[in-house]
């Protein structure tokens, strides 16, 4: 089993992400997988755990120690992925701007994470670009670069609040459709205190 910590969406950015995935759905008949998740930013990719429960316990601890987030987009991306069912596909997100706040979150979750469970490696763990999915799988790479060279034409800076975390949680290692969920939402305190461990 794995899990991740991620900044979920206010309203505002969950209803923009949402429109994107129906627009991208609509020029490259690429699926609605990302609706099986809130919009998100990840502060690391899934890692595994030794149990559910001890990741809860780890999660409800460090939500303690995070204010509310301005997340702003740049630009959008495309990139080939074959993270679904392992055949070729590709991914469209939202770049978002590195800040000291969002750099400082993911450090204290890798620090943080190594005192509670032991070693937690992750995809990218070296070179994590903080995005906001909004379309994954569901077409192949092809529909996805034509989707993307349609909506590239638009501006996609825009600035929204994340003010909750969330626990997505993975019942099969390979990431299979349908084995995963988001399992838990805390709001994020508007004053961030120490976390306990």
């Amino acid at each position: 089993m794995k899990a991740t910590i991620v900044l979920l969406a206010d309203n505002d950015a969950e209803n923009y992400g949402r429109k994107l995935m129906l627009k991208a759905h609509r020029y490259g008949k690429m699926g609605f997988e990302m609706a099986r998740l809130p919009q998100h930013v990840s502060l690391k990719q899934p890692f595994s755990i030794p149990s559910l429960e001890k990741m809860e316990t780890f999660f409800d601890g460090f939500v303690k120690g995070l204010r509310p987030f301005e997340i702003e987009f740049v630009r959008m991306d495309v990139f080939p992925s074959n993270v679904l069912g392992g055949a070729e596909s590709g991914c469209m997100s939202l770049r978002v701007k590195e800040t000291p706040q969002l750099i400082e979150a993911q450090k204290r979750l890798n620090e943080e994470l190594v005192k509670f469970f032991g070693s937690c490696p992750a995809e990218h763990d070296d070179n994590y670009i903080f995005h906001m999915t909004f379309a994954i799988g569901g077409a192949d790479y092809e529909s996805y670069q034509k989707t993307y060279d349609e909506l590239i034409k638009s501006d996609y800076k825009r600035t929204f609040r994340f003010s909750r975390l969330g626990l997505l949680y993975y019942d099969d290692d390979n990431i299979t459709p349908g084995t995963y969920f988001c399992y838990k939402i805390c709001n994020i305190p508007p004053e961030g205190k120490s976390c306990p461990f």
